[in-house]
Formats: structure tokens, sequence, C-alpha cells
């Protein structure tokens, strides 16, 4: 039979690489780079060559699965799954109420259109506010930040490389992890091409990434302190040598009061807690105020620290008050296919609303609780308790510190469903397995990511090919629970209106339910720069109108003006002054960070076997912190942290900062059903960084899994080693 070929794109990462699928007897047989694709032209990596092993893996879940009393899993039939997951979840309602329901939505599914609406909907259908996401692990900050700043979660100025003269980069490796946040294929190329029109690019990370080795400058800075940096640069911005801010008073309120955080924020005050140079400061931060064009960027390593509200604060209100933010060669806000600001605007999402965790008084961020507090919501001895979750495309008992207290409350729950292509670490106990599709097997359109592209475009792709064995797609699974959890046929809320109709056109014979590309349709034609008829006619995609400089500010911010002071943000400066003495001690410890390596994704791509995977994580540590612990290259060592510990091979570079110790997150796969990436061995980092609430950035709900003080020491089978 002839090789067809079809052109789709990958969703693994923000990038959105063009693919071309090879399919011959309905079998996907190869994967490769699209050349011909107007944005990624033949870029890709090699996770997303490898989505075909991953659609045929044989260690997936292809039917309903269902724990008997003995804890094995048991095939079923979906409609006894759904019958049996329904029954429990009515009477859950009935007798407790509907927050007794929740839901934890893991990162793929954000790059999925038919899972972020027709989960999300599942859940608002059931009248419950627990909804709680992976965002929370590692962008929360910038998410509460774009809200209070703008007005919408779904604001996130992104940069405008083709004309930018300085780049500066902190705590992102885009080599190895592209850019959170931000569509960029080939974010290497884009930054080396700043530099060879005679531009900068400065990396500032603890450890000299991939990214610092192939362009630009690098500064070492010590774990947890960008935020400080950040202030210094503020300070010589606008207090040392004050810039004119009526500019910024036009568009913006608050400025005043945002200048003001910074001035006791000298670079000499900042110097030894970052461990940067004053000099160096003053000097990076005169460079930013006067290049043509400049652009702070930050990701998950400021993020993931103790302080990433306030960096992205900073960031954000530095570009405003230097003319960097809706202006060329700095930060712009793409309109995206059709104006999804204005969309999320007009049907309630993006905003503060008014729910709260019953342990800790949490809000929702982007319409979701933090995962730290999940735990305590199932424990709580409260009516309203969390007493059914539903886990889909996630993984949060491995993936966040503190996972065995989450595993522990998961076992107290009355119906745990994972929704999932395999049975991972949080699935273990769970007592419904639902097999869904992977992204071969349905249509999609990045609706998520949309608004965040440096090149504006627009691409849908069909299916490749079918879902096999009894995978269903997630629109159809969240709809099918909707009718079997008996979710109101009528509701207020646009999102859960998916469900909701659906679960009423099931009952009229002929009727055909409501897909998501019935919705994309009628989304591209509200206010639309296509059509879904022109992307079918389009396999590689369309091209947008660019976006233009001063197309955002007092024009399209969701708040009307930027509210440049918000009132938490701005007491939360504070704990800046509070924590400072820690960050310059000298008491022996290290400091953890963590990476992400180049052929993994998180924890879901060790047991994919096209992909060469190491035989397990190695730690990083810099020659004079070994030295002064005796450990040579290759020892294993000790990370301890109060009565948690783990165990690792180490290898020395001075890549690494002093100070810090580095090891890579997703590993160890012991719990889970997935034979190949169980084998590879390695040691969870998670178990070594305290969790729970009490670990978390008190403005957003942000998982803090950076800078954490540790004790690093030679293993005991080093010494055994050594006397042998």
């Amino acid at each position: 039979m002839a090789v067809v070929e079809q052109r789709t794109f990958c969703r693994i990462c923000e990038a959105h690489c063009g693919l071309v699928a090879e399919v011959e007897d309905g079998q996907v047989v190869k994967m490769r780079p699209d050349r011909d694709h107007p944005v990624s032209r033949g870029y890709s990596c090699v996770k997303g060559l490898a989505l075909p092993e991953l659609h045929r893996d044989p260690d997936r879940v292809n039917q309903p699965l269902k724990r008997a009393a003995d804890g094995t899993l048991e095939p079923i039939s979906w409609e006894q799954a759904l019958a049996e997951i329904g029954g429990k979840v009515r009477a859950l309602r009935k007798q407790h109420g509907k927050r007794s329901v929740g839901m934890y939505t893991g990162n793929p599914s954000f790059f999925s259109l038919q899972h972020v609406l027709y989960s999300a909907g599942f859940l608002e259908a059931l009248g419950s506010p627990n909804l709680f996401a992976s965002h929370s692990v590692d962008a929360n900050n910038k998410f509460h930040v774009s809200t209070a700043m703008y007005g919408q979660s779904v604001v996130h100025p992104i940069p405008d490389f083709d004309r930018c003269e300085l780049f500066v980069c902190l705590g992102s490796n885009p080599v190895v992890s592209q850019m959170s946040i931000l569509c960029v294929p080939d974010s290497l190329g884009k930054l080396q091409a700043i530099e060879a029109r005679g531009g900068r690019v400065v990396t500032i990370d603890p450890r000299r990434t991939e990214t610092a080795a192939k362009v630009g400058e690098h500064l070492f800075v010590r774990p947890g302190t960008d935020a400080y940096l950040l202030m210094a640069i503020l300070h010589v911005v606008a207090i040392e040598n004050p810039i004119d801010l009526d500019p910024a008073r036009a568009v913006a309120d608050g400025v005043d009061e945002f200048v003001e955080v910074a001035r006791d924020w000298t670079p000499e005050r900042v110097a030894p807690i970052t461990g940067i140079d004053a000099a160096v400061i003053r000097e990076l931060a005169n460079a930013y105020r006067t290049a043509n064009g400049a652009v702070l960027y930050m990701s998950t390593g400021v993020n993931m620290g103790p302080f990433g509200s306030i960096a992205y604060w900073l960031i954000q209100g530095l570009a405003l008050i230097t003319g960097n933010l809706d202006a060329a060669g700095g930060l712009l806000v793409p309109r995206g296919p059709f104006d999804i600001v204005k969309l999320a605007a007009a049907v309630g999402l993006g905003s503060f609303d008014e729910h709260r965790t019953l342990v800790g008084d949490w809000h929702r961020v982007a319409g979701c609780f933090p995962v730290a507090a999940l735990a305590d919501e199932i424990t709580v001895d409260h009516p309203e308790r969390i007493r059914a979750l539903f886990i889909t495309a996630g993984n949060p008992v491995h993936s966040m510190p503190g996972g065995d207290r989450l595993r522990d409350a998961l076992r107290e729950l009355d119906l745990l469903v994972s929704i999932d292509m395999y049975v991972n670490e949080s699935a273990a106990d769970a007592h419904y397995i639902l097999p869904a599709t992977d992204m071969l097997e349905r249509s999609d359109f990045p609706i998520s990511h949309a608004n965040l592209q440096p090149t504006p475009h627009a691409q849908w792709t069909p299916a490749v090919v079918p879902p096999t064995h009894e995978r269903r797609e997630e629109w159809q699974i969240f709809s099918d629970l909707a009718r079997a959890c008996g979710a109101p046929v009528l509701g207020a809320s646009v999102c859960n209106a998916l469900p909701r109709l659906n679960r009423l056109l099931s009952w009229v014979p002929g009727l055909r339910p409501i897909t998501p590309n019935t919705l994309l349709a009628l989304l591209l034609r509200w206010g639309g720069d296509t059509t879904l008829a022109e992307l079918k006619k389009n396999p590689a995609g369309v091209m947008l109108p660019e976006t233009q400089p001063g197309s955002f500010l007092g024009k399209r911010v969701p708040a009307g003006n930027v509210r440049l002071a918000p009132s938490e943000l701005v007491a939360d400066v504070s704990r800046l002054a509070d924590r400072a003495p820690e960050f310059e001690a000298d008491d022996g410890k290290l400091r953890l960070i963590g990476r992400r390596e180049r052929k993994s994704h998180n924890s879901w791509m060790h047991n994919n076997r096209r992909i060469k995977q190491p035989e397990g994580n190695v730690a990083l540590l810099n020659p004079a912190d070994a030295r002064a612990r005796d450990i040579a290259d290759g020892d294993h060592i000790e990370i301890v942290a109060g009565d948690r510990r783990l165990e690792l091979p180490v290898k020395l570079t001075e890549d690494v900062g002093e100070g810090v110790i580095c090891v890579p997150h997703g590993w160890d796969h012991a719990a889970a059903r997935l034979p190949r990436a169980s084998a590879l061995g390695g040691g969870n980092v998670n178990t070594v960084i305290p969790g729970g609430p009490e670990q978390v950035e008190p403005i957003s709900g942000q998982a803090i899994m950076v800078s954490h003080a540790v004790d690093v020491r030679r293993a005991a089978r080093a010494d055994a080693k050594q006397s042998a």
C-alpha cells in the first residue's frame, strides 16, 4: 500500500514545530520535520520525531480499567466504566454537595483545544470550583501578575526578536527547552540572529547552560535572587538616573508607587545577595535603558523560585517605563487568529473570582487552585472536602514536592479516576483508568498559545490516524462523563455549555454532538483573520497579520490602564528584605536548582523506545564545592534536606556556579506501570524538596522548587569504593 504523507504539528511544547507524518496501511511509520513549514522551516527536536513510538507504545492504556478488590486492574467496557463512575459521582454530590468533586489537569492538556475546553467545562457543569492545574508547578506567578496588572491571565507580552537589540534571558535554557509561554521554534536561531546583526544576548543563570555556551554572554547568579537583580536594575533606571515617567503615566496607574519600591535596592546592596558585581549590574541596567529595543525574559528557573511574582512584575513594569512595552524591539502583545484577550473577557475567563480553598484560603489563578493545596482539600475535616478526583493528562504525585503526602491523600478518596495514556505514579491507586488519545489521533488547533507567537500563524491539523483500540478523544470522554454524572443541562457559564449541550443533544435521535471543530469554526468566524475552511485547504497553516507596535496600550488592555502597583505585589516586596540575609550567609549548604534534559519532557517521555535516555539522572556540582566535601567526579552523593535524602551520581563541572547543586527533574518511575522508564533508575529530586502549602509563593500559590538550601555529602558507597 502506498505511503501517504500528512502535514501536522507537534504539541509537546509551545514551539509547535511543523511535522510530516508518513502513513502506510493506517499506521504512522515515520515522522520528519516539515522543511516547508512557514515558521519552523524544518526545525524539530527528537521528541517530536518520536511521536510514532508514543502512539504505538505497547505499555499504553488501550481500554478502560477498573481496580479489583485484590488491587489488580481489570479491563471493562466504556459503558460499565461510565455508568459506575457516574453513579458514584451522583451519590457523592447528593450526599456531600457540589464541592465534593475535583479535577487536576496536567501539562499536556493545555496543548489540546478539546482538552482545555471540555475538561474545565465538565467540572463547571458539575458546579465545582475545585480545578487544580500543573501551571501552579511552573508558571502560576506569571498568570497572577498578568491578571493583577492587565486584568486577564492570558495577556503575556512577548519578545519582538527580529528588532531586538538587547535580550536578557533569566532562568531559561532555550537550546534544551525552547521557551515557556512563548511559541518560538528554533529559539537558539532567534537569539543568534540578534547577535549576528550587532545586538547583545545575556544569559543570567546559576548554571552556564547549553544556551549560554552557544550565544552571547553569561552571568552566574545565586539561585532565587533574580528579583533582587531586577530591583537593582529598576533603581538604576528610575531612581539613580531618573527617566521621564510621563509617557508611562499616560497608560498606567501607580507608576510612581512602582518606582518607589526600588529606592533602597542599589546595585551595591544587591551585589552580595546575587553574587553579581555592582558595576556589572549598573552597566547592564544602563544598557537596557539605552538600547533601541530591549527585552527582559524569564522562565521556569525564576518562576519556580521564592520571588517569581515580584520578578515578573518588575520585568513588565521595567518594560513599560522604559518604552519597551508595546514597542518595536521590546515586548508586543499579539492578537492571535481572533482577539483571544477580548474573547476571554467576553466569556468571563482569566480574571480573579470569588472561589477560595477550604484550607489556607487560596484563590484561583487562571481558573485553578494551587496543586500544593490539593492534599489538604482531600483530607480536611470538612463536609465539603473533595471525595472524588479526576486526574487528566497529569502526574502530580511525581511532579510536585511532597508527592508522598499527596499520594496518601489520594488513597482516602471515595473515587479516583485517571484519564491518561499511561498508568503513571498518580494512577497507581486509581479506581478507574480511562484511555485517552495521543496527538496523532485527534484534530487540533493551538488555542492556548495562539496569542503568544512572535510570528503570527494559524494551523489546524486533522487526526493523522483514527484512534486505535478503545482510546477516545477527550471531548467525547468529558461529554459522556457529564451525562453519566448528572450534570444539569442548563447553566450560566459559556465554558460548561459544551458538555451540558452534548448531554442534551444525546437525548435526541439523529442530532450530532458539538465537536471541537464545530466550536473552532465558530470562534474563527468571531472576528477572525482566517476560517477553518481556509485552514483545511492549507495544511501548513496561514500567516496572520504581523503584531503592530502601539496596538495594545490604551487600546486593548482589559483593565483599561495598566495597574502598575497592585497592592499585594507592593506589600510582598518586604519579603525581599526579610530573606536577604539567608542568601548572603555562608552556612555550608548548597542551593538546589533543577534542569530539563533535551531528550525528555517532564515525566512522560521516558518510556519512549526511540529516544535514547541516560541510565538515570546525574547531579552537577562545581569542583570547588566538591573539594570542600571530599567528593570526586563520578562519586555517589547524598542530597539531604531535613529528614529527606536523595542519592545520585555526581559530575563535576565549572558550568555550575559555586554554592549550587543541579539535579534534573522527572526521574524515578518505580511506582508506575512503565517498564522501560522504570528500568532507567534515577531518583526523583522532589523527594528532597519540601512540599505542602508552607512551601509556596504567598502571592500566586506557585510551588517553590528552586533555591532550597540542602546539605551535600559523599555517599557511603563512595567511601566503600575508596577503601576497597
